[in-house]
């Protein structure tokens, strides 16, 4: 911003015939560009622009061009304040989605509404929703209502939401106003984690970008050698071209600029990817595997019969007061419970054990519910287990267990997702730990030839290898709980659900499921493609300005505002426009 100050100050000064404190202007920028350059190589060790452009200043200076070398720090200042603005302009859309979470909300006290600041908002408390706002906080809807889900599951149409089933934030109310009962807090709520996730790992880098990192103080290296050479025998106008058009940054801001926006997209679209080396890895993807319960059978479950294990044989009102307990969670398991029976009772405290299960008290009643081994380490007892072709789930009620078995079913977003990556290309692999009647059937409906049964995490991490033997480079696909070694194997872990596991050891998580991974796919193949049209392109402009720059046939000024600045906007766009034109998401 200084350095463009000055650099109008200089011209004004100029026009006005005042040469001698205009050239003072152009010293001065020089000056300032000369302590970044050595600040950055005596502190940092690093080679950067600063260096070039400081360069650039001197020869003009010294020279006496005094109007072209104006121009051009003018210029490189306007580029400066653009390429800030190139990784905002990309996370518009999640800016965007951050903006529909109200800072102010109604929660319903004592019979009356009360507005309270959203981070007030308590797991407990009862939020009223009015048409065209947006959920603040994952909670269970207490009246059906209409909402907008595109942010959450990237749903066209508007979807009718029962009450007593879980709600996300961020989810828009099109309809009548409703009332949300909080089961998490505004900062553990889905959208805000989506959010803040894709913002801290944005900043990780993908192999194209972390090697143009590493060649650029070669290429300033080179182009200061080549420079050097020029000016002796091309004189210093000419020289001078070779430092404005061979500048790095175009390259580096390109493919920033392809990271930024592909990352920004799929989160809201509720998939978190790891950087730029995730969406490396997506792109390149031939395999991948899939476990089978949590992942592909996430969709619909439906209790089929309850077992009451020990304790009181009647089931009356415990089977309430589990589906109370279970409307508070928004695992599928607990999501299915919660729809076959009416919830009753007060829920006054809850808390999630991931991939175990959760503890609650309900109307006084201490509950479990989870599994086998959920149940052993809190209540020393290990059920057995009566569901011998079904998911079981375990619930623990004031001395008495249920065992309430669930009826595998895969849904239709799910069927068409697997559709979807055969057509791909992708070569399919079910590995799980059911049995092998329970995983042939699923392998068979989902028409998936290749399926291993009755395996432990261990053997998991062995498939993998076995099937990068065929297929290289991998993906797996897991619940991020039993899948963790194979997940971390792969050449792509991706885990569902659980947003927590991608900051750990997943390099994406699929926050709705495994029905949204084309789209992580499909994005990273788009994302290769905009990365080498945005390189391509700013190769091909920078080549084209050298030469006609030393040949003459275009001034030094256009020389700056192509070679640098023009070749950085062109590649820029070029990587989006790509990504966008082959993106269907």
């Amino acid at each position: 911003m200084v350095n463009g100050l000055l650099s109008v100050l200089g011209l004004m000064l100029l026009f006005l015939g005042i040469q001698e404190v205009s050239i003072a202007s152009l010293w001065v920028i020089t000056l300032i560009l000369s302590i970044a350059a050595v600040r950055e190589l005596v502190l940092e060790r690093r080679l950067t622009v600063e260096l070039l452009m400081a360069i650039v200043g001197f020869i003009l200076a010294y020279h006496g061009i005094v109007f072209e070398g104006l121009i051009i720090m003018l210029l490189y200042s306007f580029a400066e304040t653009l390429e800030a603005q190139v990784e905002k302009l990309a996370l518009r859309r999640l800016e965007e989605a951050k903006r529909l979470i109200p800072k102010r909300v109604r929660v319903v006290r004592d019979g009356s509404i009360e507005e309270v600041d959203a981070s007030q908002v308590k797991p407990g408390d009862v939020v009223l929703v009015r048409k065209g706002e947006a959920v603040p906080v994952d909670g269970v809807l207490l009246d059906t209502g209409v909402f907008d889900l595109r942010l959450i599951t990237g749903e066209s149409e508007p979807v009718t939401v029962e009450g007593g089933r879980a709600i996300e934030s961020g989810a828009i109310n099109v309809g009548q106003p409703v009332k949300v009962k909080a089961v998490k807090s505004p900062l553990e709520s889905t959208i805000q984690r989506i959010v803040s996730s894709a913002l801290e790992l944005l900043r990780e880098k993908g192999a194209t970008q972390r090697l143009i990192d590493r060649l650029a103080p070669y290429m300033i290296v080179i182009v200061i050698g080549a420079f050097i050479a020029a000016y002796i025998t091309l004189g210093p106008e000419k020289s001078v071209v070779l430092l404005l058009a061979g500048c790095p940054s175009a390259f580096i801001i390109a493919s920033s600029a392809a990271t930024s926006y592909s990352i920004a997209t799929l989160a809201t679209r509720g998939i978190v990817a790891r950087g730029g080396r995730s969406l490396e890895a997506a792109g390149k993807i031939k395999a991948v595997v899939l476990d089978k319960t949590g992942t592909i059978t996430m969709g619909t479950l439906k209790p089929s019969r309850v077992v009451v294990l020990r304790g009181a044989a009647s089931q009356d009102g415990l089977l309430n007061l589990v589906a109370a307990a279970a409307s508070t969670s928004l695992h599928p398991l607990s999501i299915a419970i919660a729809r076959r029976w009416r919830p009753m009772g007060n829920v006054e405290k809850v808390e999630e054990v991931p991939g175990r299960g959760l503890r609650a008290v309900v109307s006084g009643r201490t509950l479990l519910l989870g599994s086998e081994r959920f149940l052993e380490e809190e209540v020393g007892y290990r059920p057995e287990n009566p569901c011998v072709d079904e998911v079981p789930v375990f619930a623990h009620v004031d001395g008495t267990t249920l065992a309430i078995c669930m009826s595998e079913e895969v849904d239709e977003k799910t069927k068409a997702a697997i559709n979807e990556m055969k057509r791909m290309g992708l070569n399919l692999v079910l590995a799980s730990g059911d049995r092998r009647n329970k995983v042939e059937k699923i392998a068979r409906e989902l028409g998936i030839d290749e399926y291993h049964a009755e395996l432990k995490p261990e053997d998991k991490l062995e498939i993998v290898s076995k099937v990068r033997e065929k297929y290289d480079p991998v993906s797996m696909i897991g619940d991020g709980v039993n899948d963790l070694e194979a997940l971390a194997a792969s050449d792509l872990g991706v885990a569902v659900g659980n947003i927590d596991a991608v900051r750990n050891l997943a390099d994406a998580v699929l926050v709705n499921g495994v029905a949204d991974a084309p789209r992580l796919y499909r994005m990273g193949r788009s994302y290769l493609a905009g990365l080498k049209a945005g390189l391509v392109a700013a190769t091909i402009v920078k080549l084209a300005v050298i030469i006609l720059g030393i040949g003459g046939s275009i001034p030094l000024w256009l020389v700056a505002l192509l070679g640098d600045d023009g070749s950085t906007i062109i590649g820029s766009v070029a990587a989006v426009a790509v990504i966008l034109l082959t993106y269907r998401g």
